[in-house]
């Protein structure tokens, strides 16, 4: 309700104001005025009253003492009169002696009564009452021409606060047209004030007005125009923002995103993915700013070759088959594409360079990335230029199988299913088993056997290879650390390259005292493309006094000056010699020769995979250090046994 009441327009807060306080005058005035009247009519009445009744009293009172009966002679002269009503005389005993009483046929509403006590001539001594009800008539009639008079002056006042209402309103009549317009104003129109009114007050409110809507006006333009420059701004880094999102800041090809979100348009599309081959070794030969410059130039190449490129990451490039062009015309513009890159010089530095890639296409794929990658990687391994999905290799159905072994892998971990089977490595000259090679195996909910080479190049591929490592080696040393052979376990580069891998093989070694009896089996060409990092390795296992054997050693680039500097202590002849070697005299060549160097500088050899009598005799005559393979012993779970 307040709050209502200020919301008020000022011309109605005048007005109210007015009759308010009109009202709050007129009722006090008239309230004290009636009063006055009131009380002055009513003390004369009265007046006139007792002078009445003091006049007869007298007479009354020598009557009723003397008993006599003449009062109506003595009273005629009040009763005659018309504002007498009534007159009564009672005397001690309450008797009335004197009850006159007016013969009207309407007693007014206003009237006066006096009594006085009659006194006894002489003595003073009551004897009597009288009583006279005067008419208040006059009173009235006073009363009346008063409210007459106050009804008029009321109306008078009404009158003139209606006429100062209106004059009140014409007054504020501009603030009203001045206030329309306002409220009708519009950011960037100039309103006109033309008021008929030339108060000063009203002149220079409009002028005020004036003044603020040049200011406004003002303020609207320069808002306008940083409008206008956020909006370019905005735009700007919209754009820059979308350049960052769909474009490749090397390139400033389309992106992978803007790819999907193109490819998202159709339900099948044809998509091609083209791999720099070896791009790795140019970064690494020429460093990453010529290798960065090289994409830049094969960017720029595929452009001019109208392909509408996209640059996936790294060295991979995408297109999409051209606007009604059908997919054989794809494959033929992609063997074009091909063979032209095989001509083209690219620059880096002051060096002219030559590059080789690799494609994989997917033809009207619902899948066409993944199906474009999978051919991709097809061709790199079949060393194709190119390769085109076909859903028929059961490809995905390998990758669902790798994704399934990881899991498994990863739940065998968990559960503590990697188990350790153990082959025999037997002496040739005794025929005794003096050594053991630690193999891994997963073994399932049912007890049967998962081998290595089903789960650990997967495990190589998905971190999960040195937690392979850690528990195999645990488990090797914990088993023998109650026994008295020695026994080797596999390593790989990355096992060697993993700092924690090998912190977690020191503590362990410590913890079981079995460093004096393991061996360490490292492949011969992971020991020759770390070799560095191998070397260091070697070192720091030999102090602590564990021994170290190459793996499959004649297989690959034999380098018998890297066999001298690694300092190893056994050399493992690969098993793809052993196992012909009664058959094919080169093999027994590359054997003689191998086993002839691990004589001269006093180390031990092993062969691998001795399936027969004839091939351990072989072996043996060659003078062979040890035999492995299931002739001599297959691999098998093994119990600790008291030392």
């Amino acid at each position: 309700m307040i709050h209502q009441l200020y919301n008020l327009r000022i011309s109605t807060k005048i007005i109210s104001m007015l009759i308010l306080s009109a009202f709050l005058f007129f009722a006090v005035i008239a309230f004290v005025t009636l009063s006055i009247v009131r009380d002055v009519t009513m003390n004369t009445q009265r007046e006139k009253a007792s002078l009445l009744i003091n006049t007869i009293a007298p007479s009354a009172a020598i009557s009723l003492f003397l008993g006599t009966k003449d009062y109506k002679d003595k009273l005629s002269a009040v009763t005659k009169l018309n504002e007498v009503i009534a007159l009564k005389i009672l005397d001690n005993q309450g008797k009335t002696i004197v009850n006159y009483r007016q013969a009207k046929k309407s007693i007014p509403e206003e009237t006066i009564q006096i009594s006085n006590e009659l006194l006894e001539p002489g003595s003073l001594k009551p004897i009597g009452t009288i009583t006279l009800t005067y008419s208040g008539e006059a009173f009235t009639k006073a009363m009346n021409r008063f409210y007459t008079l106050y009804g008029w002056i009321g109306a008078s006042v009404s009158v003139l606060l209606f006429l100062m209402l209106t004059w009140i309103n014409h007054l504020l009549l501009p603030i009203k047209l001045i206030a329309k317009k306002v409220r009708g104003f519009k950011l960037g129109e100039k309103i006109n004030f033309d008021i008929p009114y030339t108060q000063r007050e009203f002149n220079q409110i409009i002028h005020a007005f004036e003044g603020m809507q040049e200011q406004v006006l003002h303020y609207s333009h320069e808002i306008e125009t940083i409008n206008q420059n956020l909006e370019k701004k905005v735009t700007l880094k919209t754009h820059e923002a979308m350049q960052h999102l769909y474009y490749d800041n090397l390139t400033s090809l389309p992106n992978r995103l803007k790819l999907q979100e193109d490819l998202a348009l159709k339900p099948t599309n044809t998509v091609a993915i083209l791999n720099i081959d070896d791009f790795k070794e140019i970064n690494d030969f020429f460093g990453i700013d010529a290798g960065d410059s090289l994409l830049s130039q094969i960017a720029h190449w595929l452009v001019d070759m109208k392909l509408s490129p996209y640059r996936l990451g790294g060295d991979e490039f995408a297109f999409r088959v051209k606007p009604g062009s059908t997919s054989s015309q794809f494959r033929h513009d992609i063997e074009i594409l091909l063979s032209l890159m095989s001509e083209k010089h690219f620059i880096i530095g002051d060096e002219t360079i030559h590059i080789r890639a690799t494609i994989g296409i997917a033809i009207d794929s619902d899948k066409p990335l993944i199906h474009a990658d999978v051919a991709l990687n097809k061709a790199r391994h079949a060393k194709l230029l190119y390769s085109v999905y076909d859903q028929s290799e059961g490809i995905e159905q390998q990758y669902q199988a790798n994704i399934a072994m990881s899991a498994q892998i990863r739940q065998a971990l968990i559960e503590h299913r990697i188990v350790c089977q153990y082959q025999p490595i037997v002496s040739c000259n005794s025929g005794k088993i003096e050594k053991y090679e630690t193999l891994v195996r997963i073994q399932n909910e049912d007890g049967s056997l998962i081998g290595p080479y089903e789960f650990l190049p997967i495990a190589q591929k998905t971190k999960l290879y040195h937690h392979i490592t850690q528990e195999v080696v645990y488990q090797a040393c914990n088993l023998f650390s109650t026994r008295n052979e020695q026994f080797s376990v596999n390593l790989s580069g990355s096992d060697i390259l993993d700092t924690r891998t090998v912190a977690t093989i020191e503590n362990i070694l410590r913890q079981t005292k079995t460093a004096n009896r393991i061996i360490f089996e490292i492949l011969e060409s992971e020991g020759i493309e770390n070799f560095d990092e191998v070397a260091s390795f070697i070192s720091k296992m030999k102090a602590l006094g564990a021994k170290i054997a190459i793996d499959d050693f004649g297989t690959g680039y034999s380098n018998f000056e890297n066999i001298l500097k690694l300092n190893v202590d056994i050399l493992k002849i690969d098993g793809s010699l052993i196992k012909s070697i009664d058959q094919n005299p080169r093999h027994r060549i590359v054997v003689e020769a191998i086993v002839d160097f691990a004589h001269r500088i006093g180390i031990h050899t092993v062969a691998e995979y001795v399936s027969s009598e004839e091939i351990l005799k072989n072996v043996t005559d060659l003078g062979i250090t040890y035999a492995q393979g299931f002739h001599t012993g297959k691999p098998q779970f093994l119990n600790q046994s008291v030392m």
